[in-house]
């Protein structure tokens, strides 16, 4: 598998938001550190994500950075369609 392809970046960018999911369902812990806020740990999981797209674009990984841009970008925009929260 090529280090620079999107295909990459989509795998790589899809495990934050995984683990934020299976943490969310299957564990207690956003009740017990986030309880007032129900997405932290989706936002905590994206800003992961932005951090890794900074040094793939620092190390001239274009391709990585887009897959992992793409599924950050697919990612948010299921949560907002699946928990219906208010945008504006």
């Amino acid at each position: 598998m090529q280090q620079n392809s999107i295909f990459t970046g989509v795998i790589l960018g899809s495990i934050a938001p995984l683990a934020a999911y299976l943490m969310m369902t299957y564990t207690s812990f956003q009740q017990q550190f986030f309880a007032e806020k129900p997405i932290a740990l989706y936002v905590i999981a994206t800003v992961i994500n932005l951090i890794i797209v900074r040094f793939a674009y620092r190390g001239g990984k274009e391709s990585l950075a887009k897959g992992i841009v793409l599924i950050t970008f697919v990612a948010m925009l299921v949560l907002i369609f699946v928990t219906k929260l208010k945008v504006g």
